[in-house]
């Protein structure tokens, strides 16, 4: 190809990705590609780019990193090639390899087998390993995913690797239940394909078993084995391929993922394919891994994680929930003609079954794969909280005013401080949110390793970041000296016009004291944590959310924060609470403090400047004028 390669940032709001592959294919940028490969990955990707085939900006943005990629092959500085080779290799093995729910092959459609030719054909120049030693793959639920997966392992330890001894490769899912059920359909796969006339005699020779917990072979020594992730038993392993199941369900928060790549490292060719629906839950890895990829497929111009591949057929956003029209992009087998009328029929019906009992969220997440918060009583919904997320430097805070919150850590609980910055943008009403917390780690073994896992948030990442700190003395407890120094230096730092500090009472008044002390033009206030006082703030701080007035930066402790939130309720009103003892709520609960009095800036900004002339008799007057005031009015 003789092209040279554009490359494109789609994080910009003037770069738009279907227009501008539009204006490419016109002037015949992608010729040369179209001529050349014409493996269902590029026609796919083709369809999908020119609108003949509908599906999420997720898969538009797969599909345009394809295609430019391949553009990118001829360059000498580009390190992976596309193998038509590998494609037809895996595209042969599928069409033997049976579906377990019919018990013989199912011809594959478009989708699923562009997914089998990215993950097999993008190769490495150098040594011609695979490219991607990553793979996230989700759709909706019923789509295919099981039967990708298996089709992966089979021919990864019947074909691929049939000259290597004593290779692992794994099968995982969170929990033993989950893994029986998919371990159930590898072992059909096996028995089935040991039945098929072309591997019966293979599978003799290789003298291949598979029970309950293995599938081995007696002669290579190689084995794919089942293990969960709540077991955490991956250390002794270097698995060439492993498919982690679920990767959406909480249960991986405990690290699993890190130990399986951790000793992929020497082995030659390996892969880690993360396969799974949304989950309710968004504190966990797979949505994290969504929200990272998602900036990589954006920046094209960029190199980063060249090695990993994210495929996420999904709603584009909630409001599709009402158009069935559009659920093909989270439910591709709805192109299936022989299955399109009996999977829409099946999705009204869930779907009005949901909407009536009040659950249309259940709906929403496993049967759209859109990432909720679930829970009946979450205080925000994800989608608001990740459009108030903006880039780390989009907001400059240095001398505007604001408004302090703080929340003393009990226990395990990390200490927050919170500012809230009101301003005004295009004419409407806007809040920075911007929050600093101090994590204790006496209660994790003074390990933050340990913490991490406990909280579910990456501790040393946000520390990294600036966006906490994490105990270091010797106990592993928070330093209230730091807290108090680090808040006068912040101040001082970016010349903040604090309007005013609010807090909670309890356990806080040596602190705070001694704030007032060194902060004296600042009022403090105090705040109950009652529902009484805490209902306006927190609907006021949920309503802008809502309604996108929220502005706050990629702080990972942060958004974990908000998504964790609860609401509870009783007769006086309404405040936040979390749903278990480990959850992190406590820079939520400074943010509403602060936002008690920041709703107040766009009409009173001054509210609580006290007049000084008012608050201390003698105003301006210099001691001597005192000294005269006392002789003059109280002498005898």
């Amino acid at each position: 190809m003789s092209s040279k390669v554009k490359e494109f940032d789609f994080t910009k709001r003037n770069v738009k990705l279907l227009p501008t592959f539009k204006s490419l294919l016109d002037v015949g940028y992608f010729n040369e590609v179209v001529e050349k490969y014409k493996d269902p990955a590029t026609r796919y990707s083709i369809k999908v780019l020119t609108g003949k085939q509908l599906a999420c900006y997720k898969i538009q943005l797969a599909c345009f990193r394809h295609l430019n990629d391949l553009v990118r092959a001829n360059n000498s500085d580009f390190e992976y090639y596309y193998d038509l080779e590998k494609c037809h290799e895996i595209l042969n093995f599928a069409k033997l390899c049976p579906d377990v729910s019919m018990n013989k092959p199912t011809p594959l459609m478009l989708f699923q087998k562009a997914q089998l030719c990215l993950i097999q054909g993008w190769r490495a120049k150098k040594d011609k390993q695979k490219r991607f030693t990553y793979v996230l793959l989700s759709e909706a639920r019923t789509n295919g995913k099981t039967y990708i997966s298996n089709i992966l392992l089979a021919y990864n330890f019947l074909i691929e690797n049939l000259n290597s001894y004593n290779q692992d490769n794994l099968y995982s899912a969170p929990v033993e239940k989950q893994s029986n059920k998919g371990w159930r359909y590898i072992k059909q796969t096996f028995r089935l394909l040991g039945e098929t006339l072309g591997f019966k005699k293979l599978i003799k020779q290789m003298q291949i078993d598979a029970n309950d917990d293995v599938v081995k072979s007696k002669k290579s020594l190689s084995n794919l084995q089942r293990l969960t992730a709540n077991s955490g038993q991956f250390d002794a392993y270097h698995f060439l391929l492993a498919v982690v199941d679920e990767y959406g369900d909480s249960h991986w928060n405990n690290g699993s993922m890190g130990r399986i790549t951790s000793g992929q490292v020497q082995t030659k060719n390996h892969q880690v394919i993360a396969v799974s629906t949304a989950y309710g839950n968004s504190n966990c890895p797979m949505f994290e891994d969504e929200k990272r990829l998602l900036q990589v497929l954006e920046k094209d111009n960029n190199r980063d994680e060249d090695s990993s591949l994210m495929l996420v057929w999904e709603q584009d956003n909630i409001d599709e929930t009402d158009e069935p029209e559009l659920w093909v992009k989270s439910n591709p087998l709805l192109d299936l003609p022989s299955l399109h009328d009996t999977l829409l029929k099946g999705l009204k019906d869930e779907y009005e079954r949901r909407s009536k009992s009040g659950e249309v969220y259940k709906f929403q997440n496993r049967n759209l794969n859109l990432w909720l918060a679930t829970s009946v009583n979450k205080y925000l919904q994800l989608d608001d909280i990740q459009s108030a997320v903006i880039k780390n430097d989009e907001f400059d805070i240095t001398g505007r005013d604001c408004y302090a919150g703080f929340d003393l850590s009990r226990f395990s609980d990390d200490t927050a401080i919170a500012f809230v910055f009101p301003f005004m943008e295009d004419g409407q009403k806007r809040f920075f949110i911007y929050q600093h917390s101090f994590v204790p780690t006496a209660r994790a073994q003074k390990s933050i390793t340990i913490k991490s896992e406990q909280d579910g948030i990456n501790y040393q990442g946000a520390e990294d970041k600036g966006f906490c700190d994490v105990a270091k003395n010797q106990y592993g407890e928070i330093d209230e000296e730091l807290v108090g120094n680090w808040l006068l230096e912040f101040i001082k730092k970016y010349k903040l016009n604090i309007k005013a500090f609010v807090y909670d009472t309890y356990g806080a008044s040596t602190l705070t004291d001694w704030w007032e002390q060194q902060l004296p033009s600042i009022p403090f206030i105090t705040l109950r944590q009652g529902t009484l006082s805490l209902d306006s703030p927190t609907n006021v701080l949920r309503k802008a959310f809502e309604t996108k007035q929220i502005r706050m930066y990629e702080d990972p402790i942060l958004q974990y924060s908000v998504s964790n939130a609860v609401i509870t309720e009783n007769a006086y009103g309404a405040k936040i609470d979390k749903e278990k003892r480990t959850a992190k709520i406590d820079c939520v609960d400074a943010i509403i403090d602060a936002m008690s009095e920041a709703v107040y800036w766009f009409t009173d900004p001054d509210r609580n400047q006290q007049d000084e002339s008012k608050k201390n008799p003698f105003g301006d007057m210099s001691q001597d004028d005192i000294n005269d005031y006392y002789k003059n009015y109280f002498g005898f």
